[in-house]
């Protein structure tokens, strides 16, 4: 181990939704991720206009954790007593297709350039299928549906 490398133990937990109040406004704590998806989520999440304010932050370098605050725009098409505000899991999910559609496109267009990454992914999903990992090339409609549980599952209303 080089001077520079740490091992930090794993987060807790993969995903803890964290608010009360009205569900346009929530944190989302996500475990074992650090600055690279906080800040590919926020840039995706601020290209939606129903999004009022996005950020994300690390709260410490030893922690494996992100969090990603969202708050979904007041929508002036709302009925009586409602503010027409998406909620926050659901845009949230949004932007996570958004963001998987956005790397698939990168890949397929890296691989397009050098065979050899399309080859070298070929290889990996072959070794991951014969020692029984499921969704080898990427997410799959299962890991989807897991990722929406797991949201569903920890809102507080």
């Amino acid at each position: 181990m080089s001077v520079n490398e740490v091992k930090n133990k794993p987060a807790p937990f993969e995903l803890e939704v964290r608010g009360t109040g009205h569900p346009g406004s929530r944190t989302f704590a996500i475990g074992d991720e650090d600055h690279t998806i906080g800040n590919s989520l926020r840039h995706v999440l601020m290209q939606n206009s129903k999004i009022d304010f996005c950020g994300y932050s690390v709260p410490h370098p030893s922690e494996p954790v992100v969090h990603v605050r969202l708050q979904t725009a007041k929508n002036k098409n709302g009925k009586d007593g409602d503010d027409g505000r998406s909620r926050a899991v659901d845009v949230l999910k949004e932007a996570c297709e958004t963001l998987i559609a956005q790397c698939d496109i990168v890949i397929d267009q890296v691989e397009d350039l050098m065979p050899e990454v399309k080859q070298d992914r070929i290889n990996i999903e072959d070794v991951q299928r014969d020692e029984g990992f499921d969704g080898a090339d990427g997410a799959d409609d299962a890991e989807m549906e897991d990722f929406e549980e797991m949201i569903d599952g920890n809102e507080e209303y």
